[in-house]
């Protein structure tokens, strides 16, 4: 049997080595061009190198924001294993370094091997160097520890698993407390000081990577809503988010901010350049700003939206008042455009689109024995929506009954109302929610 000897290398003192690897596979084997393959990011990455009495065998790398790649056998030493250590090793590294998280770009055909080890699939199949390729990502165990090393506030705010690899912001202030998901970048619970909880979540939800949670505050983007042969509202709400701030500001509030930006696979979703920011704000009220910014060199346009799960005490008590007026397309009734005569009440399926209306809404809860307010900026349309006991029973994700308990009033910019965005410009969508 083949004995392998396995090394981690700097690119100075082993470029020779990788590139005749590299050269072999990809450039004279798979036909990658030359300018795409060295792409000056090797003298910045952590390199593997694998050999087989002192011949270069195979190589892999990961770049510091642990994009895991070049992996790389050549011909007569593939099905051995090779490719498993060289993995392996780079994952040990990752762990050693404290990524936290890991992804990569696999072709296609190579992404069962991958997913042995852990990598899930993120988003559809996308071209590179003429090749088919799909993004994959994997959380490491020690991800909630390395948040915790570089953004938590003893006291305030600690990142804790809600699933294996599945960090959760836990946020403590003098008025209230939160929870929020770094995947999807949702919140999942808001309690103010002496209140029930106002953010319904379901007892049923499941906790998966790739998965949205039902309830809380998924974010919609860049479309609200279903869009041919696209997931149903967009597809930023089920991808792992990245933590790039968490701050103590005025008031003793406590503010995280998460981001998300494009990359290969979202262009294959969504051929656009962009940066996606959320700011959650949580103190006596809770604030949720979404903001679009266009880093490419042509507009696109967007519809958004917060899809906000409320608790409450009992839906066919709740009257949701604000509306009055209102012109709205009935989904359930086929987009049938009516018009809201007084306050919003249940009493079946309801699923509406409230176009051309920027006012505050107020959720009357007689139960509960309080009103939740939910005021906005950037938001044309306002969805109300419950699904109530028979669609309920198509949701695996929702217990039987739970219909009753909750109620989504939702800050969006639903068709026909969009948001175009220029180059360098930038769009905020904004949901305050009070307890009155």
């Amino acid at each position: 049997m083949q004995r392998f000897k396995i090394d981690v290398v700097g690119w100075a003192e082993a470029n020779e080595k990788l590139s005749l690897i590299r050269r072999t596979v990809f450039i004279e084997e798979q036909q990658v061009p030359e300018e795409l393959e060295w792409d000056g990011e090797d003298e910045h990455a952590l390199h593997v190198l694998v050999t087989a009495d002192g011949n270069p065998v195979g190589c892999g790398r990961m770049l510091p924001n642990g994009h895991i790649g070049r992996m790389a056998v050549l011909l007569p030493y593939r099905e051995q294993g090779v490719g498993r250590l060289i993995l392996k090793t780079l994952l040990m590294q990752a762990d050693k370094l404290r990524k936290g998280r890991v992804f990569l770009n696999a072709q296609t055909r190579a992404a069962g091997f991958y997913a042995k080890y852990g990598f899930n699939q993120v988003g559809g199949e996308f071209p590179d160097a003429n090749i088919p390729h799909v993004r994959m990502e994997k959380n490491l165990d020690n991800f909630s520890e390395t948040l915790n090393s570089r953004f938590g506030i003893p006291g305030r705010l600690r990142f804790q698993d809600s699933g294996p690899g599945l960090p959760v912001a836990e946020i403590t202030t003098p008025d209230a407390m939160a929870r929020v998901a770094v995947q999807g970048g949702q919140v999942l619970e808001w309690q103010p000081n002496g209140q029930k909880p106002v953010i319904w979540v379901s007892k049923a939800a499941v906790y998966q990577p790739g998965k949205g949670v039902r309830g809380g505050v998924p974010v919609c983007w860049p479309w609200f809503g279903q869009k041919e042969g696209k997931a149903v509202h967009g597809f930023v709400r089920a991808r792992m988010w990245e933590v790039r701030e968490a701050k103590i500001d005025l008031a003793d509030t406590v503010v995280l901010r998460l981001g998300i930006k494009d990359d290969e696979s979202t262009h294959a979703e969504w051929d656009h350049e962009f940066d996606l920011e959320l700011i959650v704000t949580v103190g006596a009220a809770l604030k949720m700003e979404l903001v679009t910014r266009n880093t490419g060199k042509v507009p696109f346009t967007i519809t958004d939206g917060l899809h906000t799960y409320f608790r409450i005490g009992d839906v066919h008590q709740v009257k949701v008042q604000g509306l009055d007026g209102t012109t709205y397309l009935d989904k359930v009734r086929n987009f049938q455009e009516a018009t809201q005569s007084g306050p919003v009440v249940f009493s079946e399926e309801t699923d509406r689109v409230y176009i051309n209306t920027t006012t505050d809404c107020l959720i009357e809860d007689p139960v509960f024995g309080r009103t939740i307010r939910v005021a906005k900026a950037g938001s044309s349309s306002t969805t109300v929506w419950n699904p109530w006991a028979e669609k309920e029973k198509g949701f695996a994700d929702m217990a039987a009954g739970e219909y009753a308990d909750m109620v989504c009033v939702e800050t969006v910019n639903a068709s026909p109302d969009e948001v175009t965005v220029v180059p360098g410009g930038k769009h905020s969508l904004l949901a305050f929610v009070g307890v009155e």
